[in-house]
């Protein structure tokens, strides 16, 4: 049987000039001590873009400075009690991690301690696929099995599934991102079941990292049959609350997949979250979203002018009323998921009310506060609902009335 080989010429980020000088670095230290590891041999297999690239290393994380240090690039001891040293070489960091084995784990961080033995680092990681480690002649070891699972492009756990979720309750979630990324198929029934015996576990984790697992997870271009099995192994219903609306999230996808959108991983949770504002606060609060965050999908839920946007695709001025209302991007947002969530085709696409919504200059309300005090109105309340209710008007008018139309039509109400 031929093992797999990558050609480092055919591997731009092998041969990039920045690459090739940690790796030199490193070799002048230990002469092949050191290797590719991880999703960048993963994703080379794979045949899918390479971006961030980590390398194993037999040498001590002093060693490893040392050598960057000599090779005049810059080391930052990012990890280094785990054995991590971020190498950075023209602007560009690697990861560079002293093999290493587990001496104790709690669910969420290990103790460990170094090594020289390959197989013993890759004992460690998460999946065979993610255990793969490659020279810079593109010469692969696979000390876990994991070349098997390029083919089928499957995610199979090192060892026993239970200990390796027992050590890191987040590989429950990485299993389903990998396989919303990369897989193909259903996951691996060991995997997948070990995942829902012990999907308890992802309550010793901070919800900052479960949060950024599941931003990670709906970023991938079709994440629905990874989210399906989540839902069906009750992950979402823990993590969520509820299991989600898988329907809805479709057809956030099918619009990314027929307009070639990069992935909205804000508005896919909202899809899947299927709620009003309260649902939308309770979730955003239960994984401490950013305030940014939490404004974007209240925006997308408010029901403020959720008849106008119903109208929208057959009104235009509708359309205006709820870009005032909402302002272009939650409006946006808001076709987008009633556009997903109908059964049939809205009367207009959803593309072109963006494309209003983006181009739309808000007109300037024509009557200002000292107009209405010049009538007889004293500041307060009673002055600022008067102008609340010529300003609907004026909206609902299409921004017509002129300022002495509106000031004519207080006068006479």
């Amino acid at each position: 049987m031929t093992r797999p080989h990558l050609d480092p010429a055919r591997q731009t980020w092998m041969q990039a000039p920045e690459t090739v000088a940690v790796m030199e670095a490193l070799d002048a230290a230990r002469p092949g001590g050191s290797r590719f590891v991880g999703g960048c041999v993963r994703n080379a297999l794979l045949g899918e873009r390479v971006a961030d690239i980590d390398i194993a290393t037999q040498l001590l994380p002093d060693e490893t400075i040392a050598a960057a240090k000599a090779a005049g690039l810059k080391a930052v001891p990012t990890g280094k009690a785990h054995g991590t040293i971020t190498v950075i070489a023209d602007g560009v960091p690697f990861e560079v991690t002293t093999l290493r084995r587990d001496v104790s784990t709690d669910g969420r961080r290990a103790v460990v301690t170094f090594t020289e033995d390959w197989a013993e680092d890759a004992q460690r990681r998460d999946f065979r696929l993610n255990a793969l480690y490659a020279d810079r002649t593109g010469a692969v070891t696979d000390p876990t099995g994991g070349l098997e699972d390029v083919a089928p492009r499957r995610f199979v756990f090192v060892g026993t599934p239970e200990n390796r979720i027992r050590e890191d309750y987040l590989r429950i979630l990485r299993l389903f991102r990998f396989e919303a990324w990369y897989g193909a198929g259903d996951p691996d029934p060991a995997g997948l079941a070990a995942a829902a015996a012990l999907k308890d576990g992802l309550h010793k984790l901070s919800v900052e990292r479960v949060w950024a697992e599941l931003k990670k997870l709906l970023a991938a271009r079709d994440p629905r049959a990874a989210l399906a099995a989540m839902a069906k192994a009750g992950i979402l219903d823990l993590i969520l609350g509820v299991n989600g609306s898988l329907r809805v999230l479709g057809g956030i996808v099918d619009q990314d997949v027929q307009y070639g959108l990069a992935p909205d991983s804000l508005l896919r949770f909202v899809a899947l979250a299927d709620g009003g504002p309260e649902r939308i606060r309770t979730m955003a609060a239960k994984l401490k979203m950013s305030n940014a965050e939490t404004r974007r999908l209240e925006g997308a839920v408010d029901p403020s002018a959720r008849e106008d946007v119903t109208k929208a695709f057959s009104d235009m001025a509708a359309a205006e009323r709820a870009i005032m209302a909402l302002g272009a991007r939650a409006f946006e947002d808001q076709a987008r998921l009633q556009a997903a969530g109908e059964v049939a085709p809205p009367p207009r696409d959803w593309t072109l009310l963006a494309k209003f919504a983006r181009e739309w200059a808000e007109p300037e309300f024509p009557v200002k506060g000292g107009d209405l005090i010049l009538l007889g109105y004293e500041p307060g309340p009673m002055l600022g609902d008067a102008l609340d209710e010529l300003k609907a008007y004026w909206i609902a008018e299409r921004f017509e009335p002129s300022k002495d139309e509106l000031i004519a039509r207080l006068k006479t109400h």
